[in-house]
C-alpha cells in the first residue's frame, strides 16, 4: 500500500515538474528575416488560436534536416535547396507552405573597377560563390545566359559571411550572394548584373514538415495556419508595426529592415493564395507549380554536382497541398 502511494506521488511530482511538449516545434534560421514568425510568436497569435509553439534556432536550413529526421523539430523554415536535398536523400519531409518568395534577394554584384559591366565581362574573372548552394546554381545560370561556361571563370568557394571581406580586399571580382551581403556589396559601389528573377528562376523560404508529425497532428497544424494567416493580415494592414518585432531581434531600425525587404523584393503570400501556379500549384493541376518546377531543376543541379547520389522517381510528393486546401475549405464555410 505504502509503495503504491509513493509511486503515485512520484508520478504526480514528475508530471507537474515536466514541461508539456509544444504542439509544434518550429525550426527557424537566425540569419534570415523571420518577420511574420517573430511577430506572431511575440504577440501571442499562436496562443490565441490554441496552439502551443516552441521555436528552435538554427544557423542555416541544412542544419534542420537531421532534426526533422530525428523528430527533434516538427516543422522548419528553409530554402528550396535543403528541402530538395533532404527529400532526395529519403527524409520523411514535405513542403506545405511558402513563407516568402524573394525575387531579388540573391544578386550577382560585380566590381566596376574590374571592368565588369555585363555578364559577358565575367570571362576570366574571380566570382565568389557558396558551392552547392542557391548562389552556385544561379551563377551557372548567369554564365549560361552570357554564353560562358564554368571553365571560363574562377569560382571561389566562400561562406556568405566571407563574401564582403573578400570583395573589399580585392580577392574576388564579383559575388553571387544574398542579403545582407549583396546589399553591403552595393553600398561599396558594386553593380548588380543579375538576380534570381532576371534569370527566370525563384528562391524563397518554405515551410517543411515531418510527414509523420503531420499525419498525427493535422488539427494542431491547422491552428498554426490560422495564426500564420492572422500575422499576414496584420502585416498587410501595417507592415511597420509587424516589422518592429523582427527589427528588434536583428538590432536594426524598422526603416533599415523595410529597406532590406524591399531589396529582396519579398512577397509574403496569403495562405489561401498558395493553391496557384505561382506557389504550391492549383488543386486541379498540382503539377503546375512554380515551387515544384524549381525543386526539379535543383534536383538535377545537385545530381550533376554530386551532391546527391540519384534522383527520386518524382519530386511531386515533396509538395503537399492538403493542409492549405483544408485551411481554405474551413475558412470559406
Amino acid at each position: 500500500m505504502f509503495r503504491s502511494v509513493l509511486l503515485t506521488a512520484l508520478f504526480i511530482t514528475v508530471t507537474l515538474q515536466s514541461p508539456a511538449r509544444a504542439d509544434i516545434r518550429i525550426g527557424w534560421q537566425t540569419g534570415v528575416v523571420n518577420a511574420i514568425l517573430t511577430y506572431a510568436f511575440e504577440t501571442g497569435k499562436f496562443a490565441q488560436r490554441g496552439v502551443k509553439v516552441e521555436l528552435k534556432p538554427f544557423p542555416a536550413g541544412p542544419a534542420m534536416l537531421p532534426a526533422l529526421a530525428a523528430g527533434e523539430i516538427d516543422f522548419g523554415w528553409m530554402g528550396e535547396f535543403p528541402a530538395t536535398t533532404g527529400f532526395a536523400n529519403g527524409l520523411p519531409i514535405q513542403i506545405v507552405l511558402v513563407q516568402s518568395l524573394l525575387p531579388t534577394d540573391v544578386r550577382l554584384v560585380a566590381n566596376p573597377a574590374a571592368k565588369i559591366e555585363k555578364l559577358a565581362d565575367l570571362k576570366g574573372k574571380k566570382i565568389g560563390v557558396t558551392i552547392g548552394s542557391t548562389s552556385h546554381n544561379f551563377v551557372l545560370l548567369a554564365l549560361k545566359a552570357a554564353g560562358l561556361s564554368e571553365q571560363d571563370v574562377t569560382l571561389v568557394n566562400l561562406a556568405p559571411a566571407a563574401m564582403v571581406p573578400a570583395y573589399t580586399a580585392g580577392q574576388i571580382d564579383a559575388a553571387f550572394t544574398w542579403e545582407p551581403g549583396s546589399g553591403e556589396l552595393e553600398k561599396q559601389g558594386g553593380k548588380v548584373l543579375a538576380t534570381t528573377q532576371s534569370l527566370g528562376s525563384i528562391t524563397g523560404l518554405f515551410g517543411v514538415i515531418n510527414t509523420d508529425y503531420l499525419s498525427k497532428n493535422q488539427d494542431e497544424f491547422q491552428k498554426f495556419l490560422q495564426a500564420w494567416s492572422d500575422g499576414l493580415a496584420d502585416y498587410a494592414k501595417d507592415p511597420k508595426a509587424v516589422l518592429a518585432y523582427e527589427a528588434k531581434r536583428l538590432n536594426q531600425t524598422v526603416e533599415d529592415l523595410s529597406a532590406l525587404i524591399a531589396r529582396q523584393g519579398a512577397i509574403f503570400p496569403p495562405v489561401e493564395a498558395q493553391l496557384s501556379p505561382n506557389y504550391l500549384g492549383s488543386q486541379d493541376k498540382p503539377s503546375d507549380s512554380a515551387v515544384l518546377a524549381q525543386v526539379g531543376a535543383i534536383g538535377q543541379f545537385l545530381l550533376d554536382n554530386k551532391r546527391i547520389d540519384r534522383l527520386p522517381a518524382s519530386f511531386g510528393p515533396l509538395i503537399n497541398q492538403a493542409p492549405v486546401a483544408t485551411f481554405v475549405r474551413m475558412k470559406t464555410r
